[in-house]
């Protein structure tokens, strides 16, 4: 059965040397104790006489006594940097608690003693089921300050990458869905982590399910307090690194001293990385190279990393997003990654589609499109109408065709003029004019008349037929 194993010894990283990290760490690269030098000491202090400790063969004056007349030490867990971790009951109740007690050494430094009750007072004070609970606060008889908090039963998400990584992908998905729930509240109190490392998570077994608790919060910023005055700032800068390298944010390495609640983001999703993968994005031998990679190397999406996993693309956006190293183009909260998480989980595979940032972008443009497509709509109408009226214009230098055709004058008296007049035998006495002989005329020459205007050669006479000796005698006849 493993407690909360704040500083507890496990298998170190390919290519990372083994030194104690501060408070809950595991291991990390020994080049942290050139920028902190508390982390390099991983012995406790050992005075003559003292009670051994359990499984180490060291000695430590706490064990089997009683802190403030209501904790009794049992054994110690762990210890990191600063302070070690000791298994308690409650003298009372008999219930099994989790002791921080500062290391002796530390006795004098007033800001380390301030950054402990600062970690229990800031835990305490988001009161979520996945931060682990922070109960009380008090000092030893020599004057060592200490804090009271809940005891889990459990490992580390570090321990778990180490054994198991790469996790499957609902797996990873659960675990850092709890971790971004918990972050979350922490933002919402105006409590920034800066310091979100698997170390950090510890998950307890409730059934078949991880259960999380994100320990930790001694680097934490409340960046909503001001009341506490330049004291309370300069905990978060003085003396310490803030933030382990390979989580770190680019900001955070960058030394920035605005740094927010986007940088817990950053970390939450390379712990994501990590899970699926097994490995973090930015490996190198020394403090200087990772961070010069955080700030200048473009991180390879997981699938890439290990194709042969199969990592969902809806995935693999989802943590490309949190590692975003322009801050503004992460996810705005951290509530924003846990619901994408959440849509993971549920099967969403359109999840974290680049046009989901559209929030980002200033209202006035989300018209551009419409009114593009209107610009276009309006040019399309003006050219059509310039054509029109190219084409117009062009019309009267064309042949012309007849518009209209004047009438023609009456064909009876033309026919009659134009009709050749028949050839004479003799001289002859006009005939006398009578209405009968007109009509006769008129209709004997009507064929004559409708030739000529269809044709311009001569119009044969027409030939005398026996019907015009019966209606009248002919003209070119004697009266003999």
């Amino acid at each position: 059965m493993l407690a909360l194993a704040i500083g507890l010894r496990h298998p170190t990283r390919e290519g990372q040397s083994n030194v104690a990290l501060p408070f809950w760490g595991a291991r990390m690269p020994r080049i942290m104790a050139e920028v902190d030098p508390s982390l390099s000491d991983t012995a406790p202090h050992t005075p003559t006489g003292a009670t051994a400790t359990e499984g180490t063969g060291r000695f430590d004056t706490l064990v089997g006594t009683v802190l403030a007349e209501r904790y009794t030490i049992v054994r110690r867990i762990g210890e990191g940097g600063m302070g070690a971790v000791y298994e308690a009951r409650h003298a009372i109740i008999g219930k099994r608690v989790a002791v921080k007690v500062l290391l002796e050494k530390f006795l004098e430094n007033r800001e380390l003693v301030a950054r402990l009750l600062q970690e229990a007072r800031l835990a305490s004070s988001i009161g979520h089921e996945n931060i682990v609970d922070v109960t009380d606060y008090g000092t030893t008889s020599d004057g060592r300050a200490f804090v009271v908090m809940e005891f889990l039963d459990g490992e580390s998400l570090a321990q778990l990458v180490i054994r198991d990584a790469p996790l499957p992908v609902e797996r990873s998905l659960a675990i850092l869905r709890q971790v971004c729930s918990a972050l979350s509240a922490a933002h919402a109190k105006g409590i920034v982590h800066r310091d979100v490392k698997p170390e950090n998570i510890y998950l307890v077994r409730r059934g078949e399910a991880d259960f999380v608790k994100v320990v930790d919060f001694g680097v934490s910023k409340a960046v909503h307090t001001r009341e506490e005055g330049t004291d309370w700032q300069r905990l978060t800068r003085t003396g310490t690194v803030l933030g382990t390298p390979l989580y770190m944010s680019p900001e955070q390495a960058r030394g920035g001293e605005d740094v927010d609640h986007r940088a817990d983001i950053w970390s939450a999703g390379l712990m994501l990385y990590e899970c699926l993968t097994g490995e973090v994005p930015f490996r190198a031998n020394n403090y200087l190279g990772v961070i010069s990679q955080v700030l200048t190397q473009e991180t390879v999406p997981p699938s890439q990393l290990r194709p042969e996993l199969g990592i969902p693309a809806a995935v693999d956006r989802v943590v490309m997003r949190a590692l975003e190293k322009d801050r503004d183009r992460r996810y705005q909260q951290m509530a924003e990654f846990e619901h994408d998480l959440e849509r993971l989980l549920a099967g969403d595979s359109t999840v974290a589609l680049r046009d989901a940032p559209a929030a980002a972008v200033p209202s006035g443009n989300r018209l551009r499109w419409p009114l593009a497509a209107l610009g276009v709509l309006v040019l399309g109408a003006a050219i059509a109408a310039a054509l029109v009226g190219s084409g117009w214009q062009a019309q009267p230098a064309a042949p012309a065709p007849p518009v209209a055709v004047k009438p023609a004058p009456p064909v009876i008296p033309a026919a009659v003029s134009a009709a050749p007049s028949p050839p004479t035998l003799a001289p002859a006495a006009p005939a006398p004019t009578t209405p009968e002989r007109n009509r006769h005329l008129a209709k004997a020459h009507a064929p004559h008349a409708a030739g000529g205007a269809a044709s311009a050669g001569p119009v044969e006479p027409r030939k005398k037929s026996k019907a015009d000796d019966k209606v009248a005698p002919s003209p070119y006849q004697s009266d003999e």
